[in-house]
């Protein structure tokens, strides 16, 4: 199953979506609009709920895995049966079941909290449960990211800006949402995510330490591993598990993992880039308080061929130009820079972990275009 990855990308079911209005795709399209912009009755915090914070959907969820399962199903059943409703009309039932028999081989290695989660989701929902298996197990996404902190930043504190690039056109006006789970004797995490993903692509916890990850493509291992754990799924595990960016860092170059990724972590004192792939692993770490990443890798015996990003290395131009006086306007300007042309950018997220602050923009194209929406995590995990 070579480059399976970068075939099965489950979220490219979305594209053209808008091409087929009075159909069933349209409709499950309309409803998650209509969804995204219901305002809700707000509960008193501390119990699940969906609560919008500017234009975005906030969801809550607490306890033991089934729990905030059966909690998501419950909160966003109509969100779910629209999806189900929009990838059984645009795909089909053939490319679906092959979707879904890659899943199912994948599923037995995943940990039980998130079997236990899935289940509780399905419980709710009544969506199939492979669907949802699928989704949380197959997609890949284009990135790119750049920390900074210390004497390359204006106040000396880090700042981590993480764009996520795909190929849906505007379909993530629908789709974009943030979970915030409180799980019972675990950090609290705050993900910017996608309707029907147990974790994400960007997330940060109580602790401060956020996370993001890009897709590889010149990866000198290029099997689609199916006894390695989804990137996604292992950033919510560390956000729930660890302290410090470099505990996160230790235990993600311990885990098999997918598909070859970088992963950037980072906490108020210093960001950490690894290069995984199926069988090996190396570090990058930032130089004078400097660390970008797209999709490539870099270090020795980690790739098949060297490739010149030019996101990567516009990212470092701009590092090295306002190196002093770097600020999250700046981060947003050069992450606007970074992007990819043509409409794919579809998330971009800034953190400030020593200030509790995480800037979202998404459900928008292209999203580093703004306007980005500021949040006190620490606020978000109180409530």
């Amino acid at each position: 199953m070579k480059r399976v990855y970068k075939g099965i990308v489950f979220f490219v079911l979305f594209i053209g979506v808008l091409h087929f209005q009075g159909c069933k795709i349209y409709t499950g399209y309309q409803n998650l609009l209509r969804l995204q912009n219901e305002q809700t009755t707000v509960v008193n915090t501390g119990e699940p709920r969906v609560e919008h914070i500017e234009s975005y959907q906030v969801v809550h969820l607490y306890g033991k895995p089934y729990d905030m399962g059966f909690q998501y199903g419950t909160l966003l059943k109509e969100h779910l049966e629209s999806l189900a409703l929009i990838s059984d009309a645009l795909f089909p039932e053939k490319t679906l079941d092959k979707y879904k028999k890659i899943a199912v081989e994948a599923e037995v290695n995943l940990p039980e909290s998130f079997r236990q989660e899935l289940k509780g989701i399905v419980d709710a929902s009544g969506v199939d449960y492979n669907l949802l298996l699928a989704l949380n197990t197959i997609p890949s996404v284009d990135c790119s990211g750049l920390a900074v902190w210390g004497d390359a930043t204006a106040d000396g504190h880090l700042i981590m800006g993480r764009n996520a690039d795909y190929i849906f056109g505007s379909i993530n006006k629908a789709i974009g949402l943030i979970v915030v789970k409180h799980p019972e004797n675990r950090n609290a995490t705050v993900m910017a995510t996608f309707i029907g993903m147990l974790g994400g692509f960007t997330g940060m916890n109580e602790k401060g330490v956020c996370y993001g990850n890009m897709l590889v493509h010149n990866s000198e291992t290029k099997e689609f591993n199916m006894k390695g754990l989804p990137i996604q799924l292992l950033m919510q595990l560390g956000g729930e598990n660890y302290s410090t960016a470099r505990e996160m860092n230790d235990a993600m170059t311990r885990e098999t993992h997918m598909i070859p990724i970088n992963l950037m972590v980072a906490d108020k004192d210093e960001a950490i880039l690894a290069e995984l792939n199926q069988t090996s692993w190396a570090l990058r770490e930032g130089s004078s308080g400097v660390l970008a990443a797209s999709n490539y890798f870099y270090s020795t015996g980690m790739f098949a061929e060297t490739f010149d990003c030019e996101r990567f290395t516009g990212l470092l131009i701009d590092a090295r130009e306002y190196y002093g006086k770097f600020d999250v306007p700046q981060m947003k300007k050069s992450l606007h820079k970074a992007r990819r042309r043509g409409g794919q950018n579809m998330q971009s997220i800034i953190f400030e972990p020593g200030l509790n602050k995480m800037h979202v923009s998404m459900n928008r194209v292209p999203a580093t275009l703004g306007p980005y929406v500021g949040l006190n995590v620490q606020e978000l995990f109180s409530r």
